[in-house]
């Protein structure tokens, strides 16, 4: 399995159709790019229509789950745990529930989810958008999403698969952070009492920015694009953009030889690099005015073949922000 069909898989994953090798290279992906020292999330009001419910319920217990959930669904002014009842009836293949499903009180008009297993738990909202709920998180999203904008609220990790509608922004918010997009796949980790939260983008671009209880003309924060991420220091309140951890292809390689070079420029090597991961890549002075590159560097993380090419032509890189920078003595004359 190689990145080079990473978004078709994200959607078979969220869909549940990719075969166990695909989603083990999906999961790996997600835990190869975590978010150094971060925990849970908040709540609002979001939807989760017939959709979310039925599919739940079916793949955290035996028996169909109707009656409960209309039950459920006429108590829902009231602090009523669904997932209470759920547990007195048989685990599935002799698993436990895994999944709280929960009608929230009156003032906050919606539902929480909460994943309390060891996996990541599916979920899609009412717009049609999907969410992968990481173990040790919940969720919070209203019955229905208002007509100007899209609003969950996160406590924990969660990688978002989001429905593009123009006229309705979809927000994440988090204990101090807000990501916003139209149509997009990223994932926000902010746990409660860890240091900092993080945002790592898949796909399409992320507006991320501190919330504050007072309007302001200026917001701390920045447009983030694939294999981009930002880290949030609640306590000194900066924000720091770096590159994820493994990043994924975000523009295939056309030939047919893809990552397989024989005496080609180190140049057009990096510059490869660069368009496939959409990551900059400078290089200073003329450093690789002789370099000539050999190698094999298919299915390898696009560090591993960053650092092979560097090896081969006697040059470093070293990352700022989100830029790499080549820079070293070079190949000799």
């Amino acid at each position: 399995m190689t990145p080079y069909t990473y978004d078709a898989l994200i959607d078979k994953y969220l869909a549940g159709e990719a075969t166990p090798e695909e989603e083990k290279w999906i999961e790996q992906f997600l835990k190869e790019n975590p978010m150094d020292e971060t925990d849970i999330l908040l709540a609002e009001k979001e939807a989760i229509g017939n959709r979310i419910r039925k599919k739940l319920l079916r793949n955290t217990t035996r028996k169909p789950m109707e009656n409960i959930w209309l039950w459920g669904m006429a108590a829902a002014a009231s602090v009523l745990v669904v997932a209470g009842l759920v547990w007195n009836y048989p685990p599935q293949s002799g698993s436990y529930l895994n999944t709280f499903v929960s009608a929230l009180a009156d003032d906050q008009e919606g539902f929480e989810v909460k994943n309390t297993s060891k996996k990541p738990q599916r979920l899609t909202l009412d717009d049609g958008s999907e969410v992968i709920l990481q173990p040790n998180s919940r969720i919070n999203y209203p019955e229905h999403f208002g007509e100007q904008k899209r609003v969950v609220y996160l406590h924990g990790e969660a990688f978002f698969n989001v429905k593009r509608d123009v006229t309705k922004p979809f927000i994440v918010s988090t204990e101090n952070l807000a990501t916003q997009v139209l149509g997009t796949s990223f994932n926000v980790k902010s746990y409660d009492g860890a240091g900092s939260i993080e945002v790592q983008v898949a796909t399409g671009r992320v507006s991320v920015y501190e919330t504050s209880e007072h309007k302001a003309s200026t917001r701390n924060g920045f447009i983030l694009t694939p294999n981009q991420k930002v880290v949030f220091d609640k306590d000194s309140r900066k924000m720091e953009l770096g590159i994820v951890r493994n990043p994924a292809v975000v523009k295939p390689v056309e030939s047919r030889l893809r990552f397989e070079f024989s005496e080609t420029p180190a140049a057009e090597a990096f510059a490869m690099l660069e368009k496939t991961y959409g990551i900059d890549i400078v290089v200073e002075g003329d450093v690789l005015k002789n370099c000539l590159f050999t190698g094999d560097l298919n299915d390898l993380p696009m560090f591993e073949q960053l650092d092979l090419i560097c090896k081969a032509v006697n040059v470093d890189y070293e990352q700022r922000g989100t830029s790499l920078f080549i820079e070293g003595q070079g190949c000799s004359n």
